[in-house]
């Protein structure tokens, strides 16, 4: 609750600032705007997950990473559809690749040996020889 409250908080503040620097009009032609860019983004979607579904396969990005990526963008698209000039600026942030990336790595949990094949590895490995030593009847 108390995120929600901040967050309108700063929406109604940046708004506020940014209709009287531009005019109402002006603000009006931006939300519009904004809003159109947000469904384009919605339709195209997956272009960029191809995209990022690439990226994973020249193990360029993670998994994890790749998950984040596409749910930022989705996010994005619908925080350029809703009004505002705050969520505006949000939406065009989680757009970018760098910045799904970049938080996924902040909060994700990092994974050791994610590349690594754990069956390269000598030092576990115990050479065993099986004698049998029962006769065999016939």
């Amino acid at each position: 609750m108390i995120y929600f409250l901040a967050y309108l908080f700063i929406e109604i503040f940046v708004t506020y600032e940014f209709t009287s620097i531009v005019s109402p009009f002006g603000t009006f032609i931006e939300i519009l705007f904004s809003g159109f860019i947000g469904v384009f983004i919605l339709r195209t979607l997956h272009f960029s997950l191809v995209d990022s579904m690439q990226k994973v396969m020249k193990k360029e990005i993670s998994q994890e990473e790749f998950m984040s990526i596409g749910l930022f963008k989705l996010i994005g698209a619908f925080l350029l559809i809703l009004p505002g000039v705050f969520s505006d600026i949000l939406g065009v942030l989680m757009q970018f690749d760098e910045f799904g990336a970049f938080v996924a790595r902040q909060f994700l949990p990092k994974r050791e040996n994610q590349d690594k094949n754990p069956f390269d590895s000598e030092d576990d490995v115990i050479d065993v020889e099986i004698i049998d030593d029962r006769k065999i009847e016939k």
